[in-house]
């Protein structure tokens, strides 16, 4: 990785190898809602795109140095995965999964690296690809609930009662997630000053929630409702033009009346209302949740460097797992299997980047609500995490991707004002 001057990427920028590279990650971005097979289709156009440059000659990623921190530290963290495996008690087993981490850590500098060499053009099409793979789950999750879309139902529910939404994802509490990273992000691409088609972008992103809503996922309902928390409390403080706010309070008040109005109304068309009642308490298997967490901190403290990536698994995944249940709390689980000053590099690698992105809240420009509102859904996930274990979602690193290009685009502007040519 290095942190180059603009002027030094106008060579590499015209390439058809980067083009096709870059082609590559948006069609990854594009397929993001199908994650019933492994590997999904998104792993293999990222791995494709990533061969591509290398096997093209590409040495070098440009990261911005206020990204340096980040990356720096994720790096930390790979070696000290590494660290762990050798205390694994199945070498193969925890391999697997310092591959999958290494390969969900390389998304968001190669999301930085392209917008770096192509500008806000760039950033802009792997939004909307990203916004596209939701929309087409929400359009598919809606066949699902009307009963028109093939196949049996467990492709789209978690089980066959067709009550937990999650077309083509195994888990509706991954499901839910994603979806909500798709509509805030569009909720607030529709804030950003010059925005196109405002009313039809609020309804899709409506539309995209609506069906993140229909996972019945607590975690998903927290998360989004921290991520929109902070978005209308920093967009009221750091927000720019008027416009940009004026959108977020109107945003606001219909949320509000949407969810006491058309919430209650859409459960009782489903019939759904008794359901959602039941899933809004402490749900049984909770407490043994819970108890799970008390066996971790007691591994925590004999286990300075970890058990090994991928161990803190239930039995069902991982027959010899000390464990009965998997952790459901991401932050345990990086303690556990990779060691503490593993949890400190990767958390430390979030919190540089959280950084980064409040330091750009004062540039106050066009882009502020999208910049923004990463920074808000990043809170909002590390808060789903606490109840889940995120470590492994694509679309989270996906998330970090544009925490990243952002960044990357205010540098490259930054350069760009002094060297025009």
């Amino acid at each position: 990785m290095v942190d180059a001057p603009y002027s030094g990427m106008a060579a590499p920028a015209r390439s058809g190898v980067q083009a096709l590279s870059l082609r590559l990650l948006l069609l990854c971005l594009a397929s993001g809602f199908v994650i019933i097979i492994e590997p999904a289709p998104s792993d293999l156009f990222f791995a494709l795109g990533f061969g591509v440059l290398l096997l093209a000659g590409c040495r070098s990623i440009f990261v911005p140095e206020a990204l340096h921190a980040y990356f720096g530290l994720l790096f930390v963290f790979v070696v000290l995965n590494i660290v762990s495996l050798f205390f694994a008690q199945s070498f193969m087993f925890g391999l697997k999964y310092l591959l999958i981490t290494v390969y969900l850590i390389l998304i968001p500098p190669v999301m930085a690296h392209f917008t770096f060499l192509f500008g806000r053009p760039a950033l802009d099409k792997m939004h909307l690809a990203f916004t596209i793979g939701a929309s087409i789950s929400a359009v598919i999750g809606l066949m699902a609930l009307l009963h028109v879309a093939p196949g049996p139902l467990t492709l789209y529910f978690r089980e066959a009662d067709g009550l937990r939404l999650s077309p083509l994802f195994k888990d509706p509490n991954v499901y839910g997630p994603y979806m909500s990273a798709a509509g805030l992000l569009l909720v607030s691409r529709m804030c950003c000053e010059g925005a196109k088609s405002r009313l039809l972008g609020f309804g899709l992103a409506g539309f995209i929630l609506l069906l993140m809503f229909l996972t019945f996922s607590r975690g998903a309902w927290l998360n989004s409702a921290i991520a929109g928390i902070v978005f209308i409390f920093c967009m009221l403080v750091f927000g720019g033009a008027w416009r940009q706010v004026k959108w977020v309070v109107i945003l606001s008040l219909a949320a509000c009346v949407v969810l006491l109005v058309g919430g209650p109304f859409v459960l009782g068309q489903l019939g759904l209302t008794d359901f959602f009642n039941n899933r809004a308490r402490i749900q049984s298997y909770d407490s043994n949740r819970f108890g799970n967490w008390v066996v971790a901190l007691g591994v925590i403290g004999i286990e300075p460097l970890g058990v090994g990536p991928g161990h803190y698994v239930g039995r069902t995944h991982f027959p010899q797992s000390a464990f009965a249940l998997a952790t459901h709390n991401v932050f345990l689980k990086v303690a556990v299997e990779n060691g503490w000053l593993a949890f400190l590099a990767f958390f430390g690698a979030l919190g540089s980047l959280l950084a980064a992105l409040a330091v750009s809240f004062l540039l106050r420009d066009a882009r502020q609500p999208i910049r923004i509102m990463l920074f808000s859904i990043i809170i909002g996930q590390l808060a789903n995490s606490v109840v889940v274990d995120s470590l492994h979602w694509r679309h989270f690193f996906v998330v970090l991707g544009f925490a990243c290009a952002e960044i990357a685009l205010v540098t490259r502007n930054k350069w760009k004002r002094r060297d025009p040519g």
